[in-house]
């Protein structure tokens, strides 16, 4: 007899399910409050665009207003568990622009607060930032790869 229908059944120890589950609501509470002091405190995020990109301030402004949504809505996606493998991946997209950022902006010698989140957290360009979004973009890398994974296994 030939068996063509295997479902795989994985049982992952609660610890460490635990402890997915913590990074992956860390990710969207980081993504909420950053998001929200933004819009809070908008003025050190648009200092420092200002400081990097030679655009016409409305287009910083729109950058400023949007950017925060963009935070705050995949927040909350990720809190309602809404398209989650899609959300994750597009997060990690903005980890990537973010640690990118924080290179560029320590290289070209930007010695002032980034506004990653408002004026509630220093937020100075240096090493500390870079590995700052660094952790933040591998944590959302393992957590993608991990809802991959499951997906194919639940298939």
């Amino acid at each position: 007899m030939i068996v063509t229908n295997i479902k795989m059944i994985r049982t992952i120890p609660k610890g460490f399910e635990l402890i997915w589950r913590s990074l992956y609501y860390f990710i969207a509470v980081v993504l909420l409050f950053s998001g929200v002091t933004k819009i809070v405190d908008p003025i050190p995020m648009m200092e420092t665009m200002k400081a990097v990109f030679k655009v016409n301030e409305n287009l910083l402004i729109l950058a400023a207003t949007i950017l925060p949504v963009i935070e705050i809505g995949f927040g909350l996606m990720l809190v309602f568990n809404v398209e989650t493998k899609k959300v994750l991946f597009a997060v990690i997209i903005l980890f990537f622009c973010f640690s990118t950022f924080s290179v560029y902006g320590t290289i070209i010698g930007l010695n002032n607060d980034c506004g990653c989140f408002g004026s509630n957290v220093s937020s100075e360009f240096g090493v500390r930032m870079i590995i700052r979004n660094v952790i933040l973009l591998v944590i959302t890398l393992l957590l993608n790869k991990t809802s991959l994974l499951e997906q194919k296994i639940n298939k």
